[in-house]
């Protein structure tokens, strides 16, 4: 009887410890939705500057997130355009994507993920297109530019396409229509220089370009006929399903950030004038949201039809000075 009642414990004892490997194993298995720990980070971007001189330029933030964060490693990873860096970004190969303004819209309705920064540049956190002409032009209004040549950058420019046009639109002037002829320069100096040299009437680019010009003589020469609305600076993006907790992390890693603190200056001195860096959220992004709604024939051109001029060398320098590519 007593080997009986042994035989019953040990097996009630076996059946418990059954139950507990059991319940170990279902904790240590993560919930629905919740992502295992990140090892190496993800962030994407595409190359507005030459694939080579960005992997460069880029190092030392990834040396610093890595860090920062605690992990294996950071890394990298160039999409050749928008929607791939949205595709990525939907299927979780990358985690942190560092978009463009104009092309948020589209990520905010399909990928899932979510803002949390965005770059401080110039001690602000947007910036405005500018269409240009000669001072010693009749060009005194927008009206004026009708049956006039004007020249853009190219269709994915906020400041050097999108917005000039929308207010071109706003005052009764369609670029399709109005205009005697619209070409595209790819650059932002190069439309300076083509109107400065009255190759072209008058041209878009964005608000601090004049800089762009080699001296106050010239920079005189162009004057300001008008000013879009301003241009919120590109989101920085999460992906879905990120651990909270680690979002914080990177958020305040990002928020360390500044060109003024001598331990963190040379981590950003190669990210394009980007002095540092703010928390933002989707609802900042609402207004151009609403803008590619309103023009969305504008938004949906296809960049690959713009026709580039190629430029006389003796017009626009060589050594004009490198522009951060995202404006």
């Amino acid at each position: 009887m007593f080997n009986g009642h042994k035989k019953t414990i040990m097996i009630s004892l076996m059946a418990l410890l059954l139950v507990l490997t059991a319940m170990t194993v279902f904790d240590a298995t993560p919930s629905f939705g919740q992502q295992p720990a990140i090892k190496v980070l993800k962030v994407g971007r595409i190359p507005y500057l030459d694939p080579r001189k960005m992997v460069n330029d880029h190092q030392k933030i990834l040396q610093y997130l890595k860090k920062e964060l605690g992990i294996e490693d950071a890394r990298l990873v160039l999409t050749p355009n928008y929607d791939e860096l949205n595709k990525f970004l939907k299927e979780g190969q990358i985690d942190i994507a560092w978009h463009g303004t104009l092309n948020y819209p589209q990520a905010r309705m399909t990928t899932g993920a979510k803002t949390i920064l965005m770059p401080k540049r110039f001690n602000k956190t947007s910036y405005q297109g500018m269409i240009v002409v000669r001072s010693d032009s009749n060009i005194n209004t927008i009206a004026d530019l009708k049956g006039k040549s004007f020249a853009f950058v190219d269709k994915k420019s906020a400041s050097g396409y999108f917005f000039p046009k929308m207010l071109m639109l706003e005052n009764n002037i369609d670029p399709d229509k109005d205009i005697s002829r619209v070409e595209y320069m790819k650059k932002h100096d190069n439309i300076l220089y083509n109107v400065l040299y009255k190759k072209f009437d008058a041209g878009a680019v964005y608000d601090d370009a004049r800089e762009l010009l080699k001296n106050d003589e010239q920079r005189a020469q162009i004057k300001i006929l008008a000013k879009t609305a301003e241009i919120l600076n590109e989101p920085i993006m999460v992906r879905s399903g990120l651990d909270p907790e680690f979002e914080k992390k990177i958020v305040d890693a990002f928020l360390k950030l500044n060109k003024d603190n001598p331990e963190t200056a040379n981590v950003i001195e190669h990210l394009g004038n980007v002095e540092s860096f703010v928390v933002a959220a989707d609802k900042d992004y609402d207004e151009i949201v609403t803008l590619t709604q309103k023009y969305q024939k504008i938004f949906e051109e296809e960049s690959h039809d713009t026709k580039e001029v190629k430029i006389n060398s003796s017009i626009c320098p060589t050594d004009a000075t490198t522009e951060n590519g995202v404006k």
